[in-house]
C-alpha cells in the first residue's frame, strides 16, 4: 500500500512541480555567537511564500553543503536553510565538549539569531538525515514553539550491544593521522563507493569534507550514539513525518518511527543511498507534500 501511495504522490510531484520557479538564490552568511560563528547555506525563491523555512541538518561528518541539490529543489516555494555543524565546514567549535542537546541548543540560538522563532517571523520546520534526525528531535523537544513540523530520513537509532559496538568503532577521538593510509576506508566510502548516480566530482567533495573533519566527526559519533533517543522519542507531540529509504538504516528507521505517536511513516523502497543526489525531487516532493498538509 505504501509503495502505490509513493508511487501516486510522485506522480503528483511531477505535475505540481511544473508551476515552480526554475531557479533559486543561495547566499552564505555567519551568525556571532559568544564563542564563535555558525555557517549557514540559505536558499530562497524567486517569489518570497509565506511557508515556514525548512531546516536541513546534515549528516555528520558533513557540512549543510551536503543538502546542495534538495536547497534547489525545496526552496523552488520556501525558505531552506542548511547550517554547518560546530567544528564541521565554515563553522566554529566551543571548547566545551557537545552532546546532542548541546547541539540543538547552539542551532536554537543561531535560528533565533536569524530572526526566527515565535517572537521573530515565525516557527521553522525542521529536517535531519542520520545525525539530523536527533538534532531535529532534540530541538522539537527543547524549543517546541521554535518548531512546526518535523521531516525525519534515515535514522541511526540502535539498541544495546549494537548501540555501544558503534560508539567504540566511531565515538572516540583518535590523533591526527600521519599516513595517508588512514585516510583510505574514508576515500573508499565517498568515492569508489558511492551511490551509482552520485558524481565523482560529489564523492570527492564528501572525501574532503570527511578527511577534514577527523576529529570532530568522532566527537559528533560519540553524541549520536550516546543520546538517549529509545527515552525522547516518545515525548515528540509535533506533526513528524518519517521517510524511510531502504539502505542499511530502514530497520532502524521503522524503529524509531514506532515510538512516535504523531509520525507518517513513508517507505521509499526504490531508494538506498546517495539519495540527496540522485532523487532531491523525491525527497523534496515528500517533504513539501506533508509540510504543505492539513
Amino acid at each position: 500500500m505504501l509503495r502505490l501511495f509513493t508511487a501516486s504522490l510522485l506522480s503528483l510531484f511531477l505535475v505540481v512541480s511544473a508551476g515552480f520557479a526554475d531557479e533559486v538564490s543561495v547566499k552564505r552568511s555567519y551568525v556571532d555567537l559568544e564563542w564563535g560563528q555558525m555557517h549557514l547555506r540559505t536558499a530562497y525563491p524567486v517569489t518570497l511564500s509565506d511557508a515556514s523555512p525548512v531546516v536541513c541538518f546534515a549528516p555528520n561528518p558533513y557540512s549543510g553543503n551536503y543538502y546542495s541539490l534538495l536547497l534547489k529543489e525545496l526552496a523552488r516555494d520556501r525558505v531552506v536553510i542548511a547550517p554547518d555543524y560546530p567544528g564541521l565546514g565554515q563553522s566554529d567549535r566551543p571548547e566545551a565538549e557537545l552532546d546532542i542537546a548541546d547541539h540543538a541548543d547552539i542551532m536554537a540560538e543561531v535560528l533565533l539569531k536569524a530572526g526566527w522563532g515565535p517572537k521573530g517571523r515565525g516557527p521553522i520546520d525542521a529536517c535531519g538525515y542520520h545525525t539530523g534526525t536527533f538534532i531535529a528531535t532534540e530541538l522539537a523537544l527543547r524549543h517546541p514553539a521554535l518548531v512546526r513540523r518535523l521531516v525525519l530520513i534515515g535514522i541511526p537509532f540502535y539498541r544495546g550491544a549494537e548501540r555501544a559496538e558503534r560508539y567504540e568503532k566511531l565515538g572516540k577521538v583518535r590523533p591526527l593521522p600521519e599516513a595517508l593510509a588512514a585516510l583510505e576506508q574514508d576515500w573508499i566510502f565517498a568515492v569508489e563507493q558511492r551511490a551509482e548516480g552520485v558524481a565523482l566530482e560529489r564523492g570527492f567533495e564528501n572525501f574532503i569534507e570527511s578527511a577534514a573533519a577527523w576529529q570532530n566527526k568522532s566527537r559528533i559519533y560519540g553524541a549520536v550514539f550516546q543520546y538517549p533517543a529509545a527515552q525522547r522519542a516518545p515525548l515528540l507531540i509535533h506533526p513528524t513525518l518519517v521517510l524511510n529509504p531502504h539502505g542499511s538504516l530502514k530497520g532502524p528507521t521503522e524503529d524509531f518511527s514506532s515510538l512516535i505517536a504523531n509520525a507518517e511513516l513513508v517507505e521509499l523502497p526504490d531508494l538506498k543511498y546517495g539519495i540527496f543526489d540522485i532523487a532531491p525531487d523525491v525527497i523534496a516532493g515528500q517533504s513539501r507534500a506533508f509540510l504543505d498538509g492539513p
